[in-house]
């Protein structure tokens, strides 16, 4: 049975009190309200409640205003900070849908706001409970305007060892390096917001500024003296990536190439050293391929690059990438890791930017198509070595990885519990190995599809987008390789060789202690004394057997066998009467 391939659409109204993104909307609390008496009983959010949705008469025969909670959708932000005080005053404008009503609900982390407002005007109450603000004020009707504000502190604190959160540091050449992302679910630690990873807006930043210091914000920059600006309109975004900022006293600014109608700015400290370890010729060559795959850039007409001490590799904001200032020195798994992370972030103005993920469980998807569309341009446009390092690193964290790509735990782990295990399995289970059964193109066409348009898309979406690229059913292996619970099993290959001549018969036989069977195509190196030949062995994409033949011609005798020399399945190796073995532990790099 196919899942239906809908982008969530832009307009859909959800309720706003309640909210939650892993869950439908609902409305919220207990009481009533009436256009008379206004919000009744102990104020927001207490026993009074915020109104049960029903609408009063005032008695003069005339229509009230609407009473209860609203449902509405956030349709823009305008956010202004101080970089000096922390302190923040946050604009939401709400479409406000039928019936309308005089409360809103939206996630606030922190215990209080200030100074609330409702249309420009005093809010009636407004107060925080269970990490939800209640703002009330006189009613609104469906289609009216709407626009709630409140004002916050911002406390100096981190989340999860990442960049989450307000946090200072000194950058590599000594100067202050100040950054404010929200992430994931992590848009409501700076004021009221609406968390929901699924739901896409415009944003307006103000950041004031000592002279001198430098701010990067998402979408169209307006640097300034002491205030800096920057409008997101036209191309939405989601909050994880669009609401955050980074500041630093020592960037200077530089312009670095120009390609496919994209200006590349580079903002780095004195001895920065990522402009150098970029080859101009191949970010445009890079440019080029990807929009004439995905479309004119998304975020204007300049894309910004900046170097600072960050715990992630790199990070997607629109039109403003920020990107480890010590990429080039870092030994790690990526043969460039400059050029691959750098590929990873643009790719993601349209795969986690443009178009974001459904719910957080999604969360494999974006990181897949970033990842695979880098390693795709490497192997095509670039040495060797960038390519094979990809699939090297991501096969052997696979194999380390507690979360299948699509978690369907219950109840679902939050983003900072597998995040991690999405950089591996994400590019080799949602495309490497399908590019191995299906094509390249076909892989390509798929996610060309899938990324057409703006909205909230699961990974459920990119199967069905597959299979249209496709024409097969790929269910089976969706539900074998990308939806489950608990660690992941991934298969484990015996390989047996019978040699009649020069020819030999390759065997593979899946040993999954489940007996599930996993759809793929096996590559195995059958060694001679001083050649080789490599036996593509083809279960499919929904296997009936588990077992699986190929034949090679192999001038010598067969002295063993190497499976998949090339990375391009996540599997292990049976090794019958041998103890099992604990594998080394790979780091995993988040970007």
């Amino acid at each position: 049975m196919k899942r239906a391939f809908v982008p969530a659409i832009l307009g859909l109204l959800v309720a706003a009190c309640g909210s939650d993104p892993e869950t439908p909307t609902g409305s919220g609390g207990t009481g009533t309200s009436s256009s008379s008496g206004g919000v009744g009983g102990s104020g927001v959010g207490g026993a009074g409640g915020v109104g049960g949705g029903t609408t009063a008469s005032s008695g003069t025969g005339g229509s009230a205003a609407p009473a209860g909670p609203i449902t509405g959708l956030v349709k823009r932000y305008d956010y202004a900070f101080d970089l000096a005080t922390r302190h923040a005053k946050s604009q939401l404008e709400i479409a406000v849908a039928a019936p309308g009503g005089d409360c809103f609900q939206t996630s606030s982390e922190l215990p209080a706001v200030t100074n609330a407002t409702w249309n420009g005007a005093p809010a009636k109450s407004a107060a925080v409970t269970s990490k939800k603000l209640d703002v009330c004020g006189e009613g609104v009707s469906a289609g009216k305007p709407l626009v709630i504000g409140a004002e916050v502190d911002v406390p100096l604190k981190k989340f999860f060892g990442l960049d989450v959160g307000f946090s200072k540091k000194k950058d590599k050449a000594g100067g202050d390096f100040t950054y404010l992302l929200s992430w994931v679910g992590g848009c409501d630690r700076f004021g009221p917001c609406d968390d929901d990873p699924s739901r896409l807006a415009a944003f307006h930043f103000d950041v004031t500024h000592p002279v001198g210091t430098v701010v990067l914000c998402p979408g169209t920059l307006t640097p300034g003296d002491t205030v800096t600006s920057c409008d997101l309109s036209g191309t939405l975004a989601p909050t994880y990536s669009a609401f955050g900022f980074a500041a630093d006293t020592l960037w200077k600014r530089a312009a670095f190439t120009s390609a496919a109608g994209i200006d590349v700015v580079l903002y780095e400290v004195p001895g920065g050293m990522i402009g150098q370890s970029l080859e101009k010729s191949s970010v445009d060559a890079y440019l080029t391929w990807i929009t004439g795959l995905l479309g004119p850039f998304p975020y204007g007409k300049e894309l910004r690059l900046a170097g600072g001490p960050t715990a992630w590799l790199g990070f997607e904001h629109p039109a403003s990438i920020i990107l480890q200032e010590n990429l080039p020195d870092l030994a790690q798994a990526y043969a460039d890791a400059t050029m691959h992370v750098f590929m990873h972030e643009t790719a993601h103005q349209w795969a986690g930017d443009r178009s974001t993920i459904a719910t957080s469980s999604d969360f494999a998807w974006k990181e897949a198509t970033a990842e695979y569309l880098a390693y795709v341009f490497e192997d095509e446009h670039r040495p060797p070595i960038e390519a094979a390092a990809s699939l090297e690193y991501w096969a052997a964290i696979s194999l380390q990885s507690t979360y299948f790509p699509r978690p369907t735990d219950d109840p679902p782990p939050s983003v900072d519990e597998f995040y991690g295990d999405v950089y591996g399995p994400g590019p080799m289970v949602f495309y490497v190995q399908l590019e191995s059964l299906l094509g390249r193109q076909v892989v390509l066409d798929g996610i060309k599809a899938f990324l057409a348009q703006p909205g909230a898309l699961a990974v459920a979406d990119l199967e069905e987008a597959l299979e249209a690229s496709s024409g097969l059913d790929l269910k089976p292996y969706f539900d074998a390789w990308a939806f489950g619970e608990g660690k992941p099993e991934w298969p484990t290959l015996k390989i047996a060789t019978a040699q009649a001549g020069s020819t030999v018969t390759v065997t593979v036989t899946q040993t999954n202690a489940s007996k599930k069977l996993y759809g793929c195509k096996v590559e195995v190196e059958v060694l001679g004394a001083t050649t080789s030949a490599t036996a593509i062995v083809d279960f499919g994409t929904a296997p009936k057997s588990d077992t699986a033949s190929a034949t090679v011609t192999l001038v010598e005798a067969v002295v063993g066998t190497t499976l998949e020399p090339r990375h391009r399945l996540v599997a292990r190796l049976a090794k019958p009467g041998m103890p099992a073995q604990a594998e080394p532990l790979r780091p995993v790099w988040p970007l």
